[in-house]
């Protein structure tokens, strides 16, 4: 099979793997060397090769497409997730979750159109998109306040002291199972619907498995010292929408939920 060097960095892979299609060659793309931790620059790295068919490196997964899932409005209730979790709190992380349960979550950040933040992000009723290229994995949330994600897949480090809202996300394949590997986080968002605390020292450990072509199987294990006395784990599934789309959504538009919300 002829082999053919496609003219492009590795962000326009997918359209030269179509031009590889109709030459009926294998196509390669140039893979970004690195100046420092975080910051890629395109020329001068190797040669990546790039299935024809999706545009990815051979045998990586495809998670493209629209997916869908219930709100998971407690991440540990087997109401809503695939089984309950018995959470050991810290005294702190137990105090916390008491007083947010007991005041029905009037201090939500959600309220306000503060961003959802992890994992609540990934488990709001609201469709995600994935994205891939060879070198990054791009998460789009209608909900959660319109957010995204971008995890590098190019074995790139943390970088240093992030402490945002979504935390500093890394990501790797090991077979057929993406793992993000997130740090960095602030201590603002709340890790679900119900209250359950985080802080600075969040650690996650996600892994977005395919169980058939139509379901995403969602892993998150979460460890934070501060809250729990112990790491605990807890996963959903998502299921293809191909029909549906993402639309534009705000809630700081014309916000008028507010005045509304009921707590003690």
């Amino acid at each position: 099979m002829k082999e053919r060097l496609c003219e492009a960095p590795i962000r326009r892979a997918l359209a030269a793997a179509a031009l590889s299609l109709l030459s009926g060659g294998i196509c390669w793309a140039q893979a970004p060397a690195s100046t420092g931790p975080g910051r890629p620059v395109a020329a001068n790295g190797p040669r990546v090769r790039v299935d024809p068919e999706t545009g990815l490196p051979p045998g990586t997964p495809d998670f493209r497409g629209i997916w869908t899932n219930r709100w998971i409005v407690n991440m540990a209730d087997g109401r809503f997730v695939e089984k309950t979790v018995n959470v050991l709190f810290t005294d702190k992380g137990r105090r916390i979750y008491n007083e947010r349960t007991e005041n029905f979550q009037k201090d939500d950040p959600n309220l306000t159109c503060l961003p959802s933040g992890l994992p609540r992000a990934a488990g709001t009723p609201y469709p995600l998109k994935i994205m891939q290229t060879p070198e990054e994995v791009v998460f789009l949330y209608e909900g959660g306040l319109h957010t995204f994600r971008i995890v590098p897949t190019d074995g790139r480090p943390h970088k240093k002291d992030p402490l945002t809202w979504y935390g500093d996300s890394v990501g790797r394949w090991d077979g057929d199972t993406l793992i993000i590997d997130v740090i960095g986080f602030n201590d603002k968002s709340w890790l679900d619907s119900s209250g359950y605390p985080h802080g600075e020292k969040l650690h996650l450990v996600e892994r977005y498995r395919k169980t058939d072509p139509q379901t995403l199987r969602y892993e998150v294990t979460i460890e934070d010292p501060e809250y729990y006395t112990q790491p605990w784990m807890t996963t959903w599934t998502y299921r293809l929408s191909p029909t549906t789309e993402i639309m534009e959504y705000f809630c700081t538009e014309n916000e008028r939920d507010r005045v509304h919300i009921v707590g003690k």
